[in-house]
């Protein structure tokens, strides 16, 4: 299957439509220019990965069908990397086997200073135009767009960012539907590479024996840059665990994922701390280098030599706010910080029509919250096959575990399980074990009607799951827990649904998961203007540990500070409380589930 056909069996409608904008802008790109006066920045990250395909899929529609043999090159489009003594092994490699497999033929250049060896560059090839990975969350994204000159002082050329909307999550969407190689150190807890002597493992994503999630699991994309640190002042003794040998989730053999064992990463980057750059490396600043090239992986001191400043090119590994705040203090903190992602689908047409409230929902978000969980989306469908199965495919493909609520009964309008079976592509079938249990309820299997039986079907390879029922001295239900995959079936009843999370629940807690605490402060004040100056200060310092948020009420101010590291916590409150106008602060509430 060529690139243009797995990119179309992306499960996801709004990645599919984010890459088909990005082809459409390097089409254009090629209609501007000339293709050998084109050149691609690969660094071997993975926004630059992405991109690589994309210029691909760009390619092959360019120049009609292929004959069945999989197309070299970029059409006489040029590729280069800046080579760096500070380049993980692993991201190298890579890029060598990237070059050699897609016949890249990429120029590797040397020249240390990088504004000098990139004016050589585009002297020496007439290069016009410089395709990046720059995304809208990188220092010095937010201002670009997909076609954006260099700036004053850099020689002349056109930065094009074809993916400057993209997400985190729509980036590991990409790769993984895609089913295209990586660099192996994303498989190892990176998920922002700069240099060995910048870059950590992100602590976001550390398990309780010290190594780490994938980085397509991180749950919360603000925290893409948390593995990027400040050098500090004296290196650090150790190197970071190996981690511990876990299942390749990736669908498609990864060529370095166990070329060395995280190699020279481990020793020379990942634990060691950095060495002080180079007076020149700093001029670098915002680079060429979205993820593997970042020039600005801390907002002080000296960069990493790695791109090119906002005069030249950007390119874009980005991440949330105050990235480069706390850059380095994650590491010896990770345990307790990991994360992972749930979404939630209620269905009905009786919710969206305002005749019922949800109360699903709520107890869900609070209840996963309370097991370390973070739910980064809460879709509402209608009785709707094709719009069920697009929302579960589409939130299966980007989050660890998806959980449906209602339209599971007997009635026509119950669709959830045909909506399921299509988003996993499995047949609906009835279930035996279900027709079993049924029977069982129901007083035998003659006693069961057509309505009864279609409350035995879902998606072949459906996983039952009993539970007890409370208060019943040991006694089963027959009405069991169902998974397909990473989706759980609950039903639309609140009492229903609470009586089966606690199936659930048992599965979804893990020792490592550590979860949210919270504080409230209720404010006698009325403006929000007056706060917003410390809520940016706090955010700014405290911004890659403890969210913070603020909610006009009728009585004044709420505001909300939510952290899993409880010192982080306590020194936002501290912060915060002294930035506050005096007495401002009524009341100062913790852990609590509603702002009511």
């Amino acid at each position: 299957m060529d690139i243009l056909q797995y990119i179309d069996g992306i499960p996801d409608p709004v990645v599919v439509e984010k890459a088909r904008k990005a082809i459409s802008v390097l089409r254009r790109t090629c209609a501007l220019y000339p293709l050998n006066k084109i050149a691609f920045s690969f660094n071997g990250g993975k926004d630059s990965t992405v991109l690589l395909h994309l210029l691909r899929a760009a390619v092959a529609q360019q120049n009609g069908p292929a004959d069945g043999s999989e197309p070299q090159g970029l059409g006489g489009i040029k590729s280069f990397y800046f080579r760096n003594k500070d380049d993980f092994s692993e991201v190298m490699e890579f890029v060598e086997s990237s070059d050699a497999q897609y016949g890249l033929a990429v120029e590797y250049l040397t020249e240390p200073d990088f504004k000098r060896g990139l004016c050589d560059y585009l002297a020496r090839t007439g290069v016009m135009a410089i395709v990046l990975g720059t995304r809208r969350g990188d220092p010095n994204g937010g201002t670009q767009d997909c076609f954006c000159p260099s700036s004053d002082g850099w020689p002349p050329f056109m930065r094009v960012n074809p993916i400057i909307d993209w997400t985190y999550h729509d980036v590991w969407v990409f790769l993984r539907a895609t089913q295209v190689p990586y660099c192996s150190l994303y498989d190892h807890g990176y998920t922002s590479l700069g240099g060995t002597g910048n870059t950590l493992p992100n602590s976001a994503l550390r398990r309780a024996d010290g190594s780490y999630e994938p980085a397509f699991k991180l749950a919360d994309g603000r925290l893409e840059r948390l593995g990027r640190m400040n050098p500090p002042a004296k290196p650090h003794p150790h190197t970071h665990p190996h981690p511990h040998p876990h299942p390749h989730p990736h669908p498609h053999p990864h060529p370095h994922s166990h070329a060395h064992a995280h190699g020279q990463a481990g020793g020379q980057g990942a634990d060691q701390q950095p060495h002080p750059q180079h007076p020149q490396q700093q001029q670098q600043a915002d680079g060429m280098a979205e993820d593997g090239k970042d020039g600005a992986a801390a907002a002080t001191g000296p960069r990493s030599p790695r791109g090119v400043n906002g005069g030249g090119v950007r390119g874009g590994s980005g991440g949330g706010a105050a990235a480069g705040h706390g850059q380095g203090q994650g590491h010896g903190q990770g345990h307790g910080l990991l994360t992972h992602s749930a979404a939630i689908v209620i269905i009905g047409d009786e919710l969206l029509s305002g005749k019922v409230e949800d109360l699903n929902a709520r107890f869900l978000c609070r209840e996963l919250r309370a097991l370390g969980w973070q739910v980064t989306r809460v879709v509402f469908v209608p009785d709707d096959v094709d719009e069920i199965a697009s929302a579960v495919r589409a939130l299966a493909a980007v989050v660890q575990v998806v959980i449906t609520a209602g339209g599971i009964g007997p009635t026509l309008d119950d669709v959830t399980m045909q909506g399921i079976s299509r988003a996993v592509g499995q047949p609906l079938v009835r279930l035996p074990g279900m027709v079993e249990r049924l029977a069982s309820y129901f007083g035998g299997e003659g006693a069961l009607s057509p309505a009864h039986l279609k409350m035995a079907e879902g998606p072949q390879q459906t996983e039952l799951i009993d539970y007890e029922l409370p208060d019943s001295g040991g006694q089963t239900s027959k009405f069991p827990l169902m998974r397909v995959n990473n989706i759980y079936v609950l039903p639309g009843v609140p009492t229903l649904l609470v009586q089966k999370w606690s199936a659930l629940k048992p599965r979804l807690q893990e020792a490592a998961l550590a979860p949210f605490r919270n504080a409230t402060l209720r404010l006698s004040l009325k403006d929000e203007t007056t706060i917003a100056p410390a809520l940016v200060r706090v955010a700014s310092t405290h911004g890659l540990d403890v969210t913070v948020g603020s909610y006009p009420v009728e009585q004044g101010i709420i505001i909300t500070l939510d952290s899993k590291n409880s010192e982080k916590l306590e020194a936002a409150i501290a912060e915060i409380t002294q930035l506050l106008p005096d007495e401002a602060v009524v009341a100062l509430e913790r852990d609590v589930d509603s702002l009511a």
